[in-house]
């Protein structure tokens, strides 16, 4: 146990030092009287048992109540010091970055939505890698750039979520129309459809390549695990870029592995082309909105190791007032005892 501030101890135990000194000086001091009633017959009343046991009970408890105040000021000047604790956290940082890249099109919500609550099990079991989230339609956007800040992607991932469950169930008749599902469609669409007007939409490629792009340090350090989990039904319609052949090449390239997952309702020429863009990245091509279908791809990808990369330490502060506080309140609670039993 440390102290932040020891001077606030040492000033709250000189005052209870002087509080001592004068409580002794005073008790030795020879009193006068200073006016009142006098008693005749003083020795008398002092030998009546009834006095001298009221007296007794005076001095013992003046005592205790002196003791009590001593007390306080000490504990108060500990708290006053602020008590804390250092603490060291060993922090494994593993050698893996997850990129989930979505088809935000409303075509592949359903998937999409059983494809975030299973990642939301993914994220709150990792150790130190890093994960982001691409969402793309017209154009692609980095909701979450590459982060270890999990809170953050959980929150990402909860919006998300209930976004998708909202316009899933008003697309299918399931649901009203009401201002949160318009709060959070414009939330995960607004960005996502720029250019929409001259370009089209769910241009795949351009989606692809841009959560390929995500990952830095490629060259710096090469043997990290690069990992995209691509949700999409692969129905361009729009104006690409860079088509997803050459978004696969891209990531082949980089050495990213992609996890590709279509739709049961992707047309035969779309499934064999996202199937071999793919596979030529080293992953594996699912489809299916079931969510079997997706706890498989989870699996999958969890048993895609991660190696640890680096050890962290890192120190911090946790100020421990709760002990001295309880015995702060306790002291004052007898006090207040004290109080009553001397008026009885």
């Amino acid at each position: 146990m440390e102290l932040k501030y020891v001077i606030a101890l040492y000033v709250c135990a000189a005052i209870a030092l002087a509080f001592i000194v004068f409580s002794f000086i005073r008790l030795r001091r020879k009193k006068k009287f200073r006016g009142g009633t006098k008693a005749a017959e003083p020795e008398f009343v002092r030998n009546i048992p009834y006095f001298r046991r009221k007296m007794r009970m005076y001095k013992f408890l003046k005592f205790i109540l002196s003791t009590s105040i001593i007390t306080n000021i000490l504990i108060s000047g500990y708290l006053m010091a602020v008590p804390y604790k250092t603490e060291v956290t060993e922090v494994q940082n593993m050698n893996r970055d997850i990129i989930l890249c979505m088809d935000i099109s409303t075509t592949v919500d359903h998937l999409n939505f059983e494809l975030v609550g299973k990642l939301k099990e993914v994220v709150e079991n990792l150790n130190g890698e890093r994960f982001g989230i691409v969402i793309f339609n017209t154009s692609p956007l980095y909701l979450v750039p590459l982060t270890t800040d999990y809170e953050q992607v959980l929150n990402e991932l909860d919006i998300i979520e209930e976004a998708l469950e909202l316009r899933y169930d008003y697309y299918e008749g399931n649901g009203g129309y009401s201002n949160r599902l318009v709060e959070l469609d414009r939330y995960i669409s607004d960005g996502t459809l720029i250019g929409n007007e001259d370009r089209g939409s769910s241009i795949i490629g351009d989606g692809l390549a841009a959560a390929a792009l995500d990952f830095n340090n490629i060259e710096e350090d090469p043997g990290r695990s690069r990992i995209i989990i691509f949700s999409t039904d692969n129905d361009l319609q729009g104006q690409e870029i860079i088509t997803l052949p050459e978004a696969g090449q891209l990531c082949v390239e980089r050495g990213i592995t992609v996890y590709g997952i279509g739709t049961e309702q992707m047309y035969s020429a779309d499934k064999r082309m996202m199937k071999n863009a793919v596979e030529m990245t080293g992953g594996q091509f699912y489809y299916g909105e079931d969510s079997r279908v997706v706890s498989n791809i989870i699996e999958n990808i969890q048993e895609h190791v991660a190696t640890m990369d680096t050890v962290e330490y890192e120190i911090s502060e946790q100020i421990t007032p709760e002990i001295p506080f309880m015995f702060l309140l306790i002291s004052m609670a007898f006090m207040i005892l004290l109080e009553w039993l001397c008026k009885v």
